[in-house]
């Protein structure tokens, strides 16, 4: 007896997901991933600001 084969994910499997919709493609399989919460995006959006401002203090130069 053997196994079924599961399905390998493609990017066109990305590609094809609803708006709004998103996963990740890892080893030719699908997750899907929640969108980030109000309290990850003021994190990341704290972190950059700290980020930035150091660059700035030590001369350095943002891309």
């Amino acid at each position: 007896m053997s196994l079924p084969k599961q399905k390998v994910g493609t990017i066109e499997d990305i590609y094809d997901l609803a708006d709004g919709e998103r996963a990740e493609l890892v080893d030719g399989k699908l997750f899907d991933i929640a969108p980030p919460t109000r309290t990850h995006q003021r994190i990341v959006l704290s972190l950059s600001r700290k980020i930035a401002d150091y660059i700035d203090q030590n001369s350095g130069t943002r891309q």
